[in-house]
């Protein structure tokens, strides 16, 4: 998995791509990065996962670790780019109550 990020206006923006699986070093690296936006105040982040091939519960158990992070600081974790297959993974769990999803990451982080 391949993490970057980058900012539009006040909403951190990460584009994950590859196999979202969890466990290191992969778990690490989004948490170290959640933790990192938080300590400089921002807590409005979207995860773009346009380019993420496959995601097991491991990696919905990232998404719904960082989810937390951020809104214990009031702030709020957005999805983007997801594929047909990953939303229907969200749905089977119920996750789409949880989740907020967009098609792109604009529209993801216009929605602040």
């Amino acid at each position: 998995m391949k993490l970057t990020d980058r900012m539009i206006g006040d909403v951190a923006i990460l584009d994950l791509s590859g196999k979202l699986l969890g466990g290191p070093p992969a778990s690490d690296e989004i948490r170290d990065k959640i933790y990192a936006l938080i300590d400089q105040g921002i807590t409005k982040v979207v995860m773009n996962l346009a380019d993420v091939s496959r995601m097991n519960s491991s990696g919905l158990g990232l998404l719904i670790q960082a989810l937390t992070s951020l809104r214990n600081k009031e702030g709020n974790l957005k999805l983007a780019g997801i594929n047909e297959l990953m939303e229907g993974v969200l749905v089977m769990t119920k996750l789409d109550t949880i989740f907020e999803t967009h098609p792109n990451t604009e529209a993801a982080a216009e929605s602040f």
